[in-house]
């Protein structure tokens, strides 16, 4: 393949198949993102083949492919399709333990590019635009979501301002990439709403080490909630709206805290979300299930009793809303590895 451009600097014929690598061609107006070639490069190798490129004596580059004659080969020998099927279907099943991070990106070849190196770790669902983004976030609930800034319909601020601004959505991290790198366009990102900026081209390992610290923050969160008797939501949310949800789902449940036929749907209807959406928010906040988060702080309030009050236990399961002392005991020891009265004996104060 030929074109009868202006040819390439022999000085960048070797580096034009790297990753992101975008030559100075003096054409500031056609700037690509610096993966098509190496796109090309890795699925032609992925076939045994080979890429070459020269410059012509009479002008242009001239790209050389060559495949070899046999594709049907040992290589080519496919899964049996139930196996297919099963590896296709793993990322769906919920609770399989692996994570999914949403790409928007308008850049068909960038955005492909992402999918495939993501989908080796996550499950990676993918939007062209902010506005088909936003209906796969509520659709998917992501982990975390990776959204260029410059796009049609809706741009990756608006995108991270309605997330951020919507409680359903508001817990879930946003990486913002983008060619500008003004500080005015940072600070506009982070004022959206953004967790991360980064600038394009980049090193993907940069990406990678990003979402992974992103991640652990969020788990970070959740061990402090289940470590601390006296939980302080600002510690374990990341946006104001997350904050004051934790703060009026500690409230419900303190003011119902003896009533022990206080429940998930009573829970729901107080902070005005369906059964579904609050499911979504604890789990990500908390890491459990809104059953198990009425639950841990009773007993999160029963600790308390017992380091500072001279109540008995049978009180203390009362005051916290459990019906029988075998059903509190059974509880406190799954929750802090003793029982009340052990733990009352070690953290007495």
């Amino acid at each position: 393949m030929a074109d009868t451009g202006r040819g390439i600097d022999e000085k960048e014929l070797g580096k034009i198949f790297n990753r992101f690598y975008q030559g100075g061609n003096g054409q500031d107006e056609l700037v690509g993102s610096g993966i098509g070639l190496h796109l090309s490069k890795e699925y032609v190798e992925m076939h045994g083949g080979e890429i070459r490129v020269e410059n012509r004596q009479e002008g242009g580059a001239l790209f050389t492919l060559y495949l070899p004659v046999d594709l049907q080969g040992e290589e080519a020998q496919e899964a049996p399709a139930d196996e297919t099927e099963e590896v296709g279907s793993e990322g769906m099943i919920a609770g399989d333990g692996v994570r999914t991070i949403l790409v928007v990106e308008d850049n068909i070849q960038f955005r492909r590019f992402l999918v495939e190196q993501l989908s080796t770790s996550f499950k990676v669902p993918e939007a062209e635009d902010g506005e088909q983004g936003e209906e796969l976030v509520i659709r998917y609930a992501p982990d975390l979501v990776i959204t260029d800034l410059m796009m049609p319909r809706v741009d990756g601020i608006t995108l991270c301002k309605r997330l951020k601004t919507n409680i359903q959505t508001s817990h879930i991290p946003i990486i913002l990439l983008t060619a500008r790198t003004s500080d005015e366009a940072k600070i506009e990102s982070y004022e959206a709403g953004a967790d991360s900026y980064i600038s394009k081209p980049f090193n993907f390992d940069v990406l990678m080490i990003r979402i992974r610290k992103l991640i652990e923050q969020q788990e970070s969160r959740k061990a402090l909630f289940h470590k601390t008797i006296e939980v302080t939501p600002g510690s374990i949310t990341i946006t104001s709206l997350d904050e004051a949800l934790v703060q009026k789902a500690l409230q419900c449940v303190e003011e119902n805290m003896d009533n022990s036929d206080y429940s998930v749907e009573n829970l729901s209807r107080d902070l005005g979300l369906s059964r579904v959406h609050l499911y979504r928010k604890l789990q990500s906040i908390t890491g459990q299930t809104p059953i198990d988060f009425i639950r841990s702080i009773r007993l999160k309030r029963a600790a308390q009793y017992l380091c500072g009050s001279q109540l008995n236990i049978s009180e203390i399961a009362d005051l916290t809303g459990f019906n029988t002392l075998k059903y509190f005991n059974k509880h406190f020891k799954e929750e802090f590895g003793m029982t009340p009265t052990a733990y009352r004996t070690e953290n007495r104060k």
